[in-house]
C-alpha cells in the first residue's frame, strides 16, 4: 500500500491536525505529529505512512490521510490486551485487515475535507487492492465479512 509522493492524494497537510487528533481522542487513541524531516515512528511501510505504537498514531504532515485512518483502525480492531503491545506491524490476520480497510472508509465521513468518496478515491491512487477492482465496488458489494467482524467488536451499529 506504498504511494509515491507524487500521487495526488489527501494529506495531513491539506486537513491540518486538530480534526483527525480529536476523531482519534475520540477512539481512546492519540495522534503525535512528527517533524518533516524526522523518521515516523512505528512506520510499517516507511515514510510518509503513519505509524503506529500501542494506542498512539504517529503522522507527518506529509502522511496521506487514508494512511492516518488506517493505522488508526489497526487499532481499533485489535484488542486492548494485543493494542498495547503493537509496534510498528499491527496485524498478519486478512479478517483484521478487511475490517481496518472497512472502517477507515466509514470513519472518513467524520474527517472535514475528507470524507467516503476522496477516502474512496485516495486507497484506489495510493494502490490498495481489492478483487472487485476499486475500493468502492468492495465496499458496497463485497464486504459482508469485514462488516460482521466490525459489528461483533461493537465497531459499528447492528443493521435494522
Amino acid at each position: 500500500m506504498t504511494g509515491p509522493l507524487s500521487i495526488s492524494v489527501l494529506r495531513l497537510a491539506d486537513v491540518g491536525f486538530e480534526a483527525p487528533a480529536a476523531l482519534l481522542a475520540q477512539h481512546g487513541l492519540e495522534l503525535v505529529r512528527v517533524e518533516s524531516d524526522a523518521p515516523i515512528p512505528g512506520s510499517f511501510w516507511g515514510e510518509p505512512e503513519a505509524g503506529v505504537i500501542a494506542s498512539t498514531v504517529y503522522a507527518r504532515a506529509d502522511t496521506p490521510v487514508h494512511s492516518l485512518l488506517h493505522e488508526a483502525c489497526h487499532l481499533l480492531v485489535a484488542d486492548p490486551a494485543k493494542r498495547a503491545s503493537i509496534h510498528t506491524d499491527a496485524s498478519d490476520s486478512l479478517e483484521e485487515e478487511d475490517a481496518t480497510c472497512y472502517l477507515q472508509i466509514v470513519l472518513a465521513e467524520d474527517l472535514p475535507g475528507f470524507g467516503r468518496a476522496r477516502a474512496l478515491a485516495d486507497m484506489d491512487a495510493w494502490g490498495y487492492s481489492f478483487r472487485l477492482g476499486s475500493a468502492r465496488a468492495w465496499f458496497e458489494h463485497d464486504a459482508e465479512d469485514a462488516r460482521r467482524f466490525l459489528e461483533g467488536l461493537g465497531l459499528l451499529p447492528l443493521p435494522a
